[in-house]
């Protein structure tokens, strides 16, 4: 099952931050893709819609923001070596 690295669009620095989870997508995308994007007018996985509402760390100030905007938040394909669980490069 393909997996996906999780990105969000800061809402203090405007850049891209990682969520440091992933989630595994029997039918996701092929490229990176907003979950507003991909999952429009298709029914949204349990494990999407509990990014919901998750904190996510801006990493040039520090501080935290709710994710509220489903156009911020991004699936990032992972090539095959990472898709195993517990094989983040640390």
């Amino acid at each position: 099952m393909p997996a996906y690295d999780i990105y969000v669009r800061c809402i203090d620095c405007g850049g891209e931050h990682p969520l440091l989870m992933k989630i595994f997508l029997a039918d996701g995308p092929g490229r990176t893709q907003s979950i507003a994007e991909w999952f429009h007018g298709r029914s949204v996985p349990p494990q999407v819609l509990a990014l919901r509402r998750h904190s996510a760390l801006c990493l040039k100030t520090g501080k935290k923001f709710v994710l509220e905007e489903d156009d911020k938040v991004f699936l990032v394909p992972l090539g095959p070596d990472k898709a195993k669980p517990n094989t983040y490069d640390r």
